[in-house]
């Protein structure tokens, strides 16, 4: 077993690692806030300061191996994704479907309005529950799932398309505001939280709003300050030592991963992975026999079998989940999947430079590690692409100039448009 001591200072060398892959981009970026900040707000409370709370409080029981196994497994995966990020700009991609810069407001009212009422009949089972969302939340974790997180999806891209609508604020936070209650009451605190993150990179990335190194500290502090302020207004606890207790354990993901490596979990060879990614988007309403302890419940079920059994929801266990498939190469799948995510990046944040079109900024805000789609499991690019596609196809309709990307010499020709910005411009 590893000593505190030791533990501590693992902890703190991979934090002084990610801390310096997150700066490494802010200067690349010209901001401190980027692609990196919604990830980075969420994971160094999860991954490193609340851990090392609770290692302080409470001691740790992980093998010497089994530490500094995670905590290099996440070292290695943010210093992976900034450096492949920041590399020169990749050869253009030219994408499939004319697309326009047309019925973003149409659009983002129908999106609006199918959320509410994929929601409505949730709403109305559980009406007792209106003001305390949380209920809502526990008892739709089986059975809801399509009405559930399409709602969320929907609300999103309807704040997605506003922001690009060129109308006034009153109307954009019309929409905004209607999206932010109806996530809200999903009873997440999750949700609300990705609804900032999403406005926040529109900001950087779209209005190409830089931020200093101050700014950002307070934008992410005052995020920080909102996940506690929502993490207190949806427990309630006896004495503060038990809310302290409760906050550190509430961050689970890298002492689960240590479990799973110490309990020499039979290998699966992939098994969790392919089902988290492909069983994970089957509707239960189409299969009710589909089973519950799939993907990283397999793994619920064999740590946690009485909240499996309660249905109180499933403990996440990080690159735990990885390990119980790959064994000691998981840092290696990891780090090539973490290849993939930084050249993806690039090449998104690229071409969003280049048309500001939604379609666009829906793929750059999915690699920021928004959660576009909250099912909970699974890395749904291919599923993002194909809605991004969508985008632009519906962006035609009633348009009466259509803009179409040609790739020549490395220099894109667009044909007809009338609010294209990427004219005469390289890349995409």
């Amino acid at each position: 077993m590893i000593s505190v001591d030791s533990a501590n200072a693992v902890l703190l060398a991979s934090l002084a690692i990610s801390v310096g892959a997150y700066i490494f981009v802010s200067r690349r970026e010209g901001s401190y806030l980027n692609i990196l900040t919604p990830a980075f707000v969420v994971n160094v409370p999860a991954l490193f300061l609340l851990p090392l709370a609770f290692n302080s409080l409470f001691g740790t029981d992980a093998s010497t191996f089994a530490y500094m196994y995670v905590y290099a497994t996440v070292a290695a995966e943010n210093s992976i994704f900034a450096y492949v990020y920041t590399r020169p700009r990749t050869k253009p991609i030219r994408l499939p479907f004319a697309y326009s810069y047309n019925n973003f407001r149409k659009l983002s009212l129908f999106c609006l309005a199918g959320a509410a009422a994929l929601y409505l009949p949730v709403l109305l089972k559980f009406r007792e529950y209106i003001l305390d969302p949380r209920r809502i939340y526990e008892q739709t974790r089986t059975g809801f799932g399509a009405s559930f997180f399409l709602s969320s999806t929907l609300a999103y891209l309807a704040v997605i398309l506003i922001l690009f609508e060129k109308t006034s604020r009153s109307k954009k936070a019309f929409v905004v505001l209607v999206a932010a209650i109806l996530l809200s009451l999903h009873g997440s605190k999750g949700h609300v939280v990705q609804l900032v993150f999403l406005i926040l990179i529109f900001e950087v990335y779209v209005r190409k709003h830089k931020l200093t190194l101050l700014p950002s500290v307070m934008v992410c502090a005052g995020m920080a300050l909102v996940l506690l302020g929502l993490f207190a207004a949806t427990t309630t606890f006896e004495t503060p030592a038990d809310t302290l207790q409760n906050l550190t354990e509430y961050s689970d993901y890298t002492r689960n991963a240590m479990l799973v490596i110490d309990s020499h979990f039979p290998l699966q060879y992939g098994r969790l992975t392919w089902e988290s990614n492909i069983l994970s988007l089957v509707p239960r309403s189409l299969v009710p026999s589909k089973p519950k302890d799939f993907g990283p419940f397999y793994l619920d079920a064999e740590f946690y079998p009485q909240a499996m059994d309660e249905d109180k929801g499933a403990p996440a266990f990080g690159v735990g989940l990885q390990y119980a498939d790959f064994g000691v190469f998981a840092i290696v799948y990891l780090g090539l999947f973490a290849v993939l995510r930084g050249w993806l990046a690039r090449v998104c944040v690229d071409r969003l430079h280049r048309t500001q079109h939604p379609a666009d900024f829906l793929l750059v805000a999915f690699l920021a590690d928004i959660t576009l789609f909250p099912i909970g499991t699974g890395w749904l690019f291919p599923e993002t692409l194909a809605i991004a596609m969508l985008l632009r196809f519906a962006s035609r309709f009633g348009a009466k100039k259509i803009c179409r990307e040609h790739i020549r010499y490395k220099r894109v020709a667009l044909s007809g448009h009338e609010l294209n910005p990427i004219d005469g411009l390289e890349g995409v």
